[in-house]
């Protein structure tokens, strides 16, 4: 399947089929007609490619419904987390499969917000089963118009016309007889009742009467009495006793027309007795037919004090009440007898899934629209009420991101409440349209199953950081960047590159084509056999290599294809890698690719800009002299040293002391630096090349400078893998390329990186042809070996090693530099 050679275990050097790596055509056949549907091959919709222990836990959490196990989805952006969660949700979601427990029906509601009649600021939240929300708020509005069309019957009926004239005409009667009275004693204590004009209406009022008319006739009153009294035609005390009485009957009047109007309230108050005695057993009749269908306990009470409500406000069915007003005042009137379904299932035929791009906290658990036109009005505010994606989520899933979730302290304060509770609380919320509400709409209870996508490391840091986290999502389904390169993962790639092209009308892929596809899916992997998962990468890299076969007029995708896309990508994204390979050649940056010299040693480093990352040497360099300093890291001095490589230079400290001076010690100052470097320097990949420098300067013997080197150092002098090892290569061949490639430049990795070598073709073939090499080594010892041309040397019981040898010569200069310090301070 894949060509690559052995371990060269005679010498450091790699051979070239150590190097080589290539999917094999053939292989890449095999695996396209695998995936063909015409063999019963895999198909990419049918199935999520190399996931199965994310795909486990994600079917875990979809099945254990108790409270807490919602799923935190973890990985890679581009390893299919998304797609892998719907498509485990939609097969987990239609309704009337053997899954019952996650599929069953009762777990879906239809909620519906009716009017509090005993509390109007609080909505009252009524659940129905699936489907029947319709039907409910089809069956009050029946019964509203039922009540209508029984009010005005009954308004319109002869016998209770008849028994309202009755009442009406008895009161009538008694009031004119009051009437009557009063007028009599009037009359016989000398006044009159006449009416006069009183603002846009008549009002009573009381005038003597003087030779049988009134004074009010004979443009006479109390001031033409008063008049009288002046001219001396009346006495004072007549006037006074006139002016007595007329107080007096004015009081008695008023009392009268007092209790006629306690009159007129008492006959409408029996009239409107009248008519609820009338009416009741019809509205009862009508109310009971609703609770006789909804016999839900909730529902049965809230339909009692609705039966007690139409009966307080019989005068709203009436049509003189709904003809009265303009429109907008005339709506209302009725609507407190409504019903706002929120959240609905008719007809379903899958559990929801709902996917919150946005999830604020309206969005995710609702709000009341603001109407500024009716303020205040609570009996239609219900109405406003809008469920958010928590609610419609309940019975099912909800979907989403956990960054975007984070991003909003009270969407995730108010999640996590949410979960805790298993409730939705409804809040009225500020908007353009006006100021928060005053409604508090019921809180109802959602059984929701959250499931949140989040970045590679993301569960660890809320699952240390927020103890409610760990015991609302207890299932951790990890995406895994990689997967194993077998048969099966080169058919599901094959699989995967069809259905790209069929959806988005590629070119097909060619079996060398997909062998390069395959290859830089290894590439993304950094290990020969494995294959990366990120897909969103690797679908890129179909549709570019189609643009780039379309360009040439090809047929079909070929390996060339493929090769120019990848080399194309890079060509866009490497002009900083452009300027500094310039600013090496152009001597701005010192770097020696050939001869030796003391103390200084090419690293290698990687540049991630996240979308594209290249290799390219640095210069590190070592000064020692007889001291008590010990170690320096010149980087960490100046800030430009990370946490990780702190902690590298302290081990290279170690090692020097554990490796060369047991029984004498440490008396020397030395320096460590980058050379060049004004960035932040993080990372251990650089510690052994530190020590290869250090040794150098400490021994005074030259290494070779054709040789860039990378890895990371242990105390006890093992080199230790490190990352990016192929971009690390590929970055110093092409530097040497730019000087000049000499036939012994190379580059000296940690044995244990030999697995991610899967370098360009371009490197492959200078490898083969000797004008590259590549060598590997496993200790601090086999890196002296290659870099100096010497033998290391072993200790022997005492911790002495051959005077000859190159760690010989640094414990003897160490000893010398010991001795120094020691005489100089005696």
């Amino acid at each position: 399947m894949v060509m690559q050679g052995d371990i060269n275990s005679r010498g450091f050097e790699l051979e070239p089929g150590d190097v080589a790596f290539a999917v094999e055509a053939k292989a890449a056949e095999a695996a396209v007609t695998a995936a063909s549907p015409e063999s019963g091959g895999a198909v990419w919709g049918s199935a999520i490619i190399g996931q199965p222990r994310a795909l486990e836990a994600l079917r875990m959490g979809i099945r254990v419904r108790a409270r807490g196990y919602n799923i935190y989805v973890s990985g890679a952006p581009g390893t299919g987390r998304r797609t892998a969660v719907l498509r485990t949700l939609a097969e987990a979601s239609p309704l009337g499969t053997p899954e019952g427990a996650i599929t069953s029906t009762e777990r879906l509601h239809d909620l519906v917000y009716v009017y509090n009649f005993s509390s109007p600021l609080e909505p009252t939240a009524l659940v129905l089963s699936a489907g029947s929300g319709k039907a409910f708020k089809h069956d009050l509005h029946r019964m509203v118009e039922a009540l209508k069309h029984i009010v005005r019957l009954q308004a319109e009926s002869a016998s209770a016309h008849n028994d309202e004239d009755a009442l009406s005409r008895e009161f009538e009667e008694k009031e004119n007889a009051l009437l009557a009275s009063l007028e009599t004693e009037l009359l016989a204590d000398g006044f009159k009742p006449v009416q006069i004009e009183a603002g846009d209406g008549v009002a009573m009022d009381i005038v003597p009467v003087a030779d049988g008319q009134p004074p009010g006739d004979s443009n006479e009153g109390f001031e033409a009495l008063q008049a009288k009294v002046t001219s001396g035609e009346m006495t004072q005390e007549t006037y006074d006793e006139l002016r007595r009485r007329w107080y007096g009957h004015m009081d008695k009047m008023k009392r009268l027309f007092a209790d006629l109007r306690r009159g007129r309230i008492e006959l409408e108050t029996k009239n409107e007795e009248l008519r609820k005695r009338l009416l009741a057993p019809q509205v009862a009749a009508e109310v009971s037919l609703l609770a006789e269908k909804w016999p839900d306990p909730k529902v049965k009470a809230w339909v009692v004090a609705l039966e007690r409500d139409i009966m307080a406000h019989l005068f709203l069915f009436s049509a003189d009440n709904e003809s009265s007003g303009p429109k907008r005042r005339r709506m209302p009137a009725l609507a407190r007898y409504g019903a706002n379904i929120v959240i609905e299932h008719e007809g379903v035929l899958s559990v929801p899934v709902i996917i919150e791009n946005h999830p604020s906290s309206a969005n995710l658990f609702g709000t009341v629209e603001p109407k500024p036109d009716d303020e205040g009005d609570t009996r239609t505010a219900y109405l406003r009420i809008k469920a958010g994606s928590f609610l419609r989520a309940s019975g099912g899933f909800l979907v989403l991101r956990a960054e975007d979730v984070m991003a909003d302290e009270e969407a995730w304060l108010n999640l996590k409440r949410a979960l805790q509770d298993g409730k939705a609380d409804i809040q009225s919320r500020d908007t353009p349209m006006g100021p928060a509400g005053w409604l508090k709409p019921e809180a109802t209870n959602a059984d929701v199953k959250v499931v949140m996508i989040g970045g590679e490391s993301s569960y660890d840091i809320l699952y240390q950081g927020d103890p409610d986290f760990q015991k609302l999502f207890k299932v951790h389904a990890e995406f895994d960047s990689s997967m194993p390169m077998d048969t099966a993962a080169l058919r599901d790639y094959a699989a995967f590159a069809r259905r790209v092209s069929d959806d988005e009308g590629l070119l097909p892929l060619a079996p060398a084509g997909l062998a390069a596809v395959i290859e830089q899916g290894a590439r993304l992997a950094e290990y020969r056999n494995r294959l990366s998962t990120r897909f969103g990468a690797i679908a890129d890299l179909l549709r570019e290599s189609d643009y780039r076969a379309r360009l040439s007029g090809g047929l079909e995708i070929g390996a060339s294809d493929v090769r120019g896309a990848i080399d194309a990508r890079s060509h866009l994204a490497n002009l900083p890698e452009e300027k500094l390979e310039d600013m090496m050649a152009s001597g701005e940056i010192i770097l020696q690719a050939s001869g030796t010299a003391v103390g200084r040693v090419n690293g290698l480093a990687v540049h991630d800009r996240g979308y594209y990352a290249f290799g390219m040497p640095a210069v590190i360099s070592a000064q020692v002299s007889p001291g008590e300093g010990g170690v320096i890291n010149i980087e960490g001095e100046s800030g430009l040293s990370g946490e990780i490589y702190d902690k590298a230079v302290l081990i290279v400290e170690g090692f020097l002391r554990s490796r060369y001076s047991r029984d004498f010690p440490l008396a020397v100052t030395a320096s460590i630096c980058f050379e060049q470097s004004y960035t932040a320097v993080e990372g251990d990949s650089a510690s052994s090349t530190a020590v290869y420098a250090l040794l150098s300067a400490i021994a005074g013997i030259p290494l070779r400078q054709d040789i860039a080197v990378t890895g990371s150092l242990n105390q006890l002098g093992q080199v230790q893998p490190v990352g990016g090892v192929n971009e690390k290569i590929e970055g110093f061949y092409r530097v040497c390329c730019h000087a000049g490639l000499s036939g012994t430049q190379g580059v000296m990795i940690p044995r244990r990186n030999v697995v991610n070598l899967t370098l360009s073709r371009e490197v492959q073939d200078a490898v083969a042809s000797g004008s590259f090499h590549i060598w590997a080594v496993s200790t601090i010892d086999d890196g002296i070996s290659v870099l100096s041309g010497m033998r290391s040397g072993s200790a022997d019981s005492h911790g002495d090693f051959p005077s000859d040898s190159f760690n010989g010569k640094v414990r003897r200069e160490l000893i010398r530099m010991a001795r120094t310090v020691k005489s100089y301070q005696g």
